[in-house]
């Protein structure tokens, strides 16, 4: 295991602290968490964006409009 210096602000250390008193687990443990829930955040907005361009490069193809609607055709063919 690794060691890494910080240095936080008053405010930082004062809520890692209530933290760690409050949860009754190590700062060390805090920290990882947090940065955990950080990476998973940004994997999250980094997937949405790709929806998002995806999204738009379909509606901006009228081919795939029409594939769209032909599966669409098909999916409520077997719900009859």
């Amino acid at each position: 295991m690794r060691t890494y210096t910080i240095r936080l602000d008053d405010r930082f250390f004062e809520l890692l602290e209530d933290l760690s008193k409050r949860t009754k687990s190590p700062k060390s443990l805090i920290v990882k968490k947090a940065l955990l829930l950080y990476k998973r955040e940004l994997e999250k907005q980094e997937m949405l964006k790709n929806l998002i361009e995806s999204a738009r490069e379909l509606a901006n193809d009228p081919e795939n409009l029409r594939d769209i609607e032909e599966l669409e055709g098909t999916v409520t063919d077997g719900l009859g």
